[in-house]
């Protein structure tokens, strides 16, 4: 293939892309040719490899184009990217401001994954070449609060509550309250007589579409904490849960 084609080929493979990936609903095969003005035949050889190389997916009823894994991967990596960049001054002055253990986490899968780190009197912040697993129904289930169905169904098939998170919680209806008040509040400290000796809080943090992507939290021995303190921090941690959040 001639240079030139080549180069028309990736310029137009792009512009579906970028329809696509803008679009909320999908793109029928009509709608991007009206969009691309390419030909009939052009629009359905591209589309169809872009579904093949998994930067499209193809749905039926009706027949409809969305993101793919590639693309979502890609468009992820770079919100992270910039996230991970906001984030670091932030977690750096939490830490620093109330002398623990400040995090980014993310929910990958199943599970939740720490993703950036730093502790007070650290020169840096730690992104971790292999991300720190949280442990089941802690202070990282808080990602559930905005779960729907199918992924609350999935995460109880593989850790199931009976097993791993009723001897924290003593019941399923303790652990939803809590839930509920982490959604209504935007931030949410995981109960003093359910922490053992460690004093954990966090806070939503959502992307552009409004879809939490992270959440921002802080750690700290309990023995070195009060009520007041646990407030202040419970309001700091909020603060930058907003700050972080592209919708802020």
């Amino acid at each position: 293939m001639p240079n030139y084609d080549l180069l028309q080929s990736v310029g137009r493979a792009l512009d579906i892309l970028e329809l696509v990936g803008n679009s909320e609903s999908g793109m029928s095969w009509r709608l991007v040719v009206d969009r691309t003005h390419l030909s009939n035949t052009t629009a359905f050889n591209m589309l169809r490899a872009l579904v093949a190389k998994g930067f499209l997916v193809k749905r039926r009823n009706p027949i409809r184009y969305y993101p793919g894994p590639v693309l979502i991967n890609f468009r992820r990596a770079q919100r992270d990217y910039e996230l991970f960049q906001r984030a670091k001054p932030v977690l750096m002055n939490l830490a620093n401001s109330f002398i623990g253990e400040a995090r980014l986490c993310e929910c990958v899968g199943l599970r939740i994954l720490s993703m950036l780190m730093v502790a007070a009197g650290q020169l840096g912040v730690m992104q971790p070449h292999l991300p720190h697993f949280m442990r089941p129904y802690g202070i990282g289930s808080v990602f559930q609060a905005y779960w729907d169905k199918q992924q609350l169904a999935d995460y109880e098939k593989n850790v199931p509550f009976a097993k791993h998170g009723k001897k924290k919680w003593g019941s399923r209806e303790n652990f939803h309250r809590f839930l509920s008040g982490f959604r209504k509040n935007r931030v949410a400290m995981l109960p003093v007589y359910r922490s053992g000796d460690i004093f954990r809080v966090a806070a939503p943090i959502f992307g552009p579409g409004g879809n939490v992507v992270a959440i921002v939290c802080l750690i700290k021995p309990i023995a070195q904490t009060n009520a007041t303190f646990r407030h202040k921090c419970c309001q700091a941690i909020r603060k930058a849960g907003v700050e972080l959040s592209f919708d802020s």
